[in-house]
């Protein structure tokens, strides 16, 4: 199981497609003291990796002793940042620390990527990141969201991280979630989607650069009994700098919420919320859809375009094969 753990809402940038909003809603950090009494709850569920999010996670304070325990206490821990306050001796500490993965955010060339994130030296910070984080022996990987904007310089953006000599390229789906509600027309349809990955993996071949390319499957292209089919992951769950918890990202600030840990224990929270999430998030047969093809698709993003978490994803196009899958799936 894997943990995404929210350690602060506050951010140094004020990017366009920002899922959670960050620096627009006042958050308490969390705090070490905080996780450590997470930690025996994530045992008892299993939980194998902690993804430290925010805002920008380097904000929190106490972040080398977050990290510190927890892989003390056996998680694999990833943190995903903008790069902004990565330096030889942040990235040192990082590595002494147990940081096991960092995730750093490129989503484009020099351009694209400072106006995208509303910061003229964004990029140069990222880059920077990169190696400086390669120097320092950590697994680093970057992250790129494609969107219509950029979608033109996904080879480009390749060709970049493949001379960085990054260990892994992640390429993810935009979602009109958050800050991205203002520029949802940036978002593919499923069947562009299946497109641009095609290309992506022909580009990599090409490069011979497909072994460090990972793409979100965000959709399905087989025979599947979709009705009966439970589309969301059950091992994957986000805890929110306030302590709210959701089952994921796209409930974050939503009626939705599972508990708060500061209320109630993360173990309890998560054992006793199966009904709801087997009702509601996860699929059931009274979703309204084309003849029930697609066993309503994904009910995140069926509530973040719709408003109703009980409609058919409206991006499932069951008559053509294909079908919306967990945004947190991955090809390769």
């Amino acid at each position: 199981m894997e943990v995404d753990l929210h350690v602060t809402n506050r951010c140094n940038l004020k990017c366009n497609h920002c899922v959670y909003s960050s620096g627009e809603q006042i958050m308490p950090d969390i705090t070490l003291e905080t996780v450590k009494k997470l930690i025996p709850s994530f045992k008892k569920m299993d939980v194998k990796e902690v993804h430290i999010t925010g805002g920008e996670p380097l904000l929190n304070q106490e972040i080398f002793g977050i990290v510190f325990e927890l892989q003390k206490n056996g998680f694999l821990v990833r943190i995903q940042t903008n790069g902004i306050l990565i330096t030889n001796e942040t990235a040192k500490k990082l590595k002494s620390n147990g940081a096991d993965h960092i995730l750093i955010s490129m989503d484009g060339l020099e351009n694209f990527h400072n106006n995208f994130r509303n910061n003229e030296n964004s990029y140069n910070f990222a880059v920077n990141a990169v190696k400086t984080c390669l120097k320092n022996g950590l697994f680093t990987r970057v992250n790129t969201v494609v969107s219509r904007g950029n979608v033109s310089e996904v080879k480009s953006i390749m060709q970049t991280t493949k001379d960085l000599n990054v260990h892994q390229h992640s390429f993810f789906y935009f979602t009109p979630f958050g800050r991205g509600k203002n520029i949802k027309d940036s978002m593919f349809s499923l069947g562009e989607w299946k497109q641009i990955k095609d290309k992506i993996v022909q580009d990599a071949q090409e490069m011979n650069y497909l072994n460090r390319i990972r793409i979100q499957d965000v959709f399905h292209e087989n025979d599947v009994d979709y009705s009966n089919s439970n589309i969301c992951r059950e091992d994957n769950c986000l805890i929110l700098a306030n302590g709210e918890v959701y089952h994921c990202v796209f409930f974050a600030n939503s009626p939705y919420s599972l508990g708060n840990i500061y209320k109630e224990d993360i173990f309890n929270i998560w054992s006793g919320c199966s009904d709801l999430v087997n009702s509601i998030i996860s699929k059931n047969s009274d979703k309204k859809c084309d003849n029930n093809l697609c066993g309503g698709g994904c009910s995140g993003m069926a509530y973040c375009l719709s408003g109703n978490i009980l409609s058919c994803d409206p991006r499932c196009n069951p008559k053509n094969n294909i079908i919306s899958n967990c945004i947190r799936k991955y090809k390769n």
